[in-house]
């Protein structure tokens, strides 16, 4: 969850995920939505210009369980070089073409769609494991 505050005194702010923010008052909005929500442009200068301020629950980290910092790791370990101003979900795609195509090169069968990053990064760890051994 995130803790979303209007430092306004005077007017409402509205989320695009339809959430009314009152001036001084803060709302709880789900983490995930956050996520998304927080890169739009307006909700972005407002959180730039201190209009806006969240606080993001301790715990409360990414549904794939992958921080920004993994998925750059990640990434660089498979030989890719992500761009420094990516966004994470731009790095959490590249990642997965790279998982996807890497495994496929190991002869490992992927689905087209339905499989997690978790559950990619997974199968490569235990393909190359195997090819290792």
């Amino acid at each position: 969850m995130a803790q979303v505050t209007n430092n306004g005194n005077v007017t409402p702010i509205g989320l695009p995920n339809g959430v009314l923010v009152p001036p001084q008052q803060t709302v709880e909005v789900d983490g995930d939505v956050w996520d998304k929500i927080k890169a739009h442009k307006v909700i972005a200068f407002y959180l730039k210009h201190s209009l806006l301020s969240a606080v993001t629950t301790e715990g409360d980290g990414p549904a794939d369980g992958y921080t920004r910092e993994q998925l750059v790791a990640r990434l660089v370990e498979l030989g890719a070089t992500p761009g420094p101003t990516s966004k994470d979900e731009t790095l959490r795609k590249k990642l997965a073409e790279l998982l996807t195509a890497k495994l496929k090169e190991l002869g490992v069968p992927v689905a087209d769609e339905g499989v997690s990053l978790a559950e990619l990064d997974a199968a490569y760890t235990t393909a190359t494991t195997k090819a290792d051994s």
